[in-house]
């Protein structure tokens, strides 16, 4: 076997183990003590549900196989992921004398080792809120039990939520064209693509998963996979690409940051994610914020930059400390020039536009809401039915059991009785 084969199948063997490894290693035991003293009483009865919801989807005989699996390998997941994340990380931020602490809190609570570093819960007045977090494991199986997505579905069909938003008079970038396996779904207008910065990407998928940007040059499209296109080649390229990936891509405008954000004219697009609950009166009630951003030498497929929580009424960015940077001076970039907090331009627009788009999912409960301010105004990207509640839990340093989303919760859990 050549080398570059054996090096290639090595390391898509190594993604997939990983893959494995934080998708069914990493869920905890598949039962629930709740702590002492005891936490919001919504937010226990949450993780209660969760765990003995656990394998639900499975028959009897895998569903017992299924927890057998969890509580036999969580233990062994828990040393691997310690390792995992000091080596990652460094001493510094995973020191190895709070290691016995991280190892009692996965084994009695069901915390992962990460996120008992992350929300430093060996602090006593964060160690007695323990059962008031949401927590990664937990968070996507619970909102999969309060979540029930009706035909059409806007939050998991980005074309449906295009849909959604232009028959609510709400702002969303447009879709310019679709391509499916089968052949072009919408072609573009005039049956040539827009010569302007183009972003396409799946119709169903997560986070930056099949996403790619085309920047105008002149007389070709220059794509960050690599590859310069004319506009008369650019439509057998998607064409192509649906077809070979077998599924939908949707093309629309590349978006441009506001210059109220001060980011670097070549930085990616800057996103805010705003977290509603619906009520069962039928009322939205936003309950936190964060702001993300991409440093410009980044492409859309990048990890963003987690910079700071946004101030619900205000729509300033909050002050955090600086370990909240993944990359030198991502905070220096935004706070440059500035004499106060940033204050996202268009805040309440933005907060209007969530609400009545939440209204028009009713099937949800809890969604985060990816939201650009642009120079023509915030525009809605997309919703989420799974979102993690870590960014707020950790700048915030409480739980988000202390938000509206454990009220809100408390009401909707009657419901499942």
């Amino acid at each position: 076997m050549p080398e570059w084969t054996l090096a290639g199948t090595l390391q898509q063997l190594r993604h997939r183990w990983w893959s494995f490894f934080h998708r069914r290693c990493l869920v905890g035991f598949p039962w629930f003590w709740p702590a002492r003293p005891a936490g919001h009483p919504a937010m226990v009865a949450a993780r209660r549900l969760v765990r003995q919801q656990f394998g639900r989807d499975h028959g009897s005989v895998h569903r017992i196989l299924a927890r057998l699996f969890a509580a036999v390998v969580w233990p062994p997941a828990v040393l691997v992921n310690l390792w995992e994340i000091r080596r990652h990380r460094g001493a510094e931020p995973v020191p190895i004398a709070r290691v016995p602490g991280a190892i009692w809190a996965a084994l009695r609570h069901n915390v992962i080792p990460g996120e008992y570093y992350a929300y430093k819960l060996w602090k006593p007045d964060r160690k007695i809120n323990i059962d008031n977090y949401l927590y990664a494991k937990e968070g996507p199986r619970l909102f999969k039990l309060l979540n029930r997505p009706a035909q059409p579905n806007p939050i998991d069909d980005k074309l449906a939520f295009h849909e959604m938003c232009t028959a609510h008079a709400l702002p969303s970038p447009d879709i310019l064209a679709a391509f499916t396996p089968t052949g072009s779904l919408l072609g573009f207008e005039s049956h040539q693509p827009p010569k302007r910065d183009l972003f396409v990407k799946p119709r169903f998928g997560l986070g930056s998963d099949g996403a790619e940007r085309f920047r105008w040059h002149d007389t070709v499209f220059e794509s960050n996979r690599g590859c310069r296109l004319s506009p008369d080649d650019l439509d057998g390229y998607l064409a192509t690409r649906a077809r070979s990936e077998n599924r939908t891509l949707l093309v629309q405008p590349e978006l441009s940051n506001h210059p109220a954000l001060r980011l670097a004219p070549t930085s990616s697009l800057a996103a805010a994610r705003l977290i509603t609950g619906l009520a069962t009166n039928g009322n939205v009630f936003p309950i936190c914020s964060f702001f993300y951003f991409a440093q410009s030498d980044q492409t859309v497929a990048a990890r963003y930059v987690r910079v700071a929580t946004i101030d619900m009424a205000t729509g300033r960015l909050q002050s955090g400390s600086q370990d909240l940077c993944e990359a030198d001076g991502s905070i220096d970039q935004l706070n440059e020039k500035s004499d106060g907090p940033l204050a996202l331009p268009g805040w309440e627009a933005a907060v209007r536009h969530v609400e009545i788009a939440h209204q028009a999912c009713p099937s949800f409960v809890f969604v985060g809401w990816d939201v650009a301010f642009t120079e023509q105004g915030p525009m809605l990207l997309e919703g989420n039915r799974n979102w993690c509640a870590d960014e707020h839990q950790r700048l915030r340093g409480e739980p988000l059991g202390y938000t509206k989303f454990a009220e809100i919760l408390a009401k909707r859990l009657l419901e499942l009785r």
